[in-house]
């Protein structure tokens, strides 16, 4: 080119110029190629990752439905037992929910009053979306169609998270009406004596009473998330975009 230019040779200068930018736009082409299979290949490990995390959610979610039917039949159960009626329906000024007739069953001395207290919370752990987060990498799903229902499916979660924060309250005001009444998870009490004790107690079968109705709650928004994380389950697995089909949890 040097010498090109000396001899004022300037059309085997303008070639070899157009020469040496073309190679390097293609050294520059390649280079993105390949940090943009990289990425791809990084983003497809993150979404695996993440289906896996999903799979772990799900069961996590099955087990707190369970325990929450569980819960539910037993406080329904006690209630009954003590002749108080409950109500059939809780009404809000968006929906009604018609509370179902459960029946506990369980022949074990003092099951009832543990299965009324017993309570699963949801794990938070989200390994895989926490390190593609903090390692500023979101912009690797940013670009992927299911992104948008990893999102929607974790802010769900999130307030899921929030709903059981409240679940708590209740159930310290259950575990604090009882031993004021007297009766604990740990006592010998009778399942009669521990009937006496809801029917001659107010503030023991009012707690019970609205955590009993807690109890659906908790499992209702449980089934909800359930079908949102089993939707997204699906949409990794295919690397598609439909989600939002099912309702996120009503709170």
């Amino acid at each position: 080119l040097a010498t090109s230019i000396r001899k004022q040779d300037w059309f085997t200068v303008a070639v070899e110029t157009l020469i040496v930018v073309f190679g390097v736009f293609i050294g520059l082409q390649v280079n993105n190629w390949n940090e943009a299979r990289a990425d791809r290949t990084l983003a497809n490990r993150y979404v695996a990752q993440m289906a896996d995390d999903i799979r772990a959610d799900i069961t996590d979610i099955e087990t707190g439905i369970r325990t929450s039917e569980w819960r539910y039949a037993a406080l329904s159960t006690l209630l009954e037992m003590a002749d108080l009626k409950q109500p059939e329906s809780i009404v809000n000024p968006e929906r009604e929910l018609v509370l179902p007739t459960a029946t506990f069953e369980n022949d074990q001395p003092g099951a009832l009053i543990n299965a009324a207290y017993y309570t699963r919370f949801l794990d938070s752990d989200r390994p895989a979306y926490s390190s593609l987060v903090s390692a500023g990498n979101a912009n690797l799903l940013a670009g992927m169609p299911s992104f948008h229902c990893i999102q929607a499916y974790y802010a769900a979660h999130d307030e899921t998270r929030k709903f059981e924060d409240r679940l708590l309250l209740f159930r310290t005001d259950l575990l604090r009406a009882q031993h004021d009444a007297g009766v604990s998870i740990a006592g010998d009490l009778t399942e009669d004596e521990i009937i006496e004790k809801i029917k001659s107690n107010e503030p023991l079968a009012a707690t019970m009473a609205s955590y009993r109705v807690f109890s659906y709650l908790h499992m209702d928004v449980l089934e909800s998330l359930h079908d949102l994380a089993e939707e997204l389950l699906a949409t990794l697995e295919t690397n598609g975009s439909e989600c939002g089909i099912r309702k996120a949890p009503s709170l």
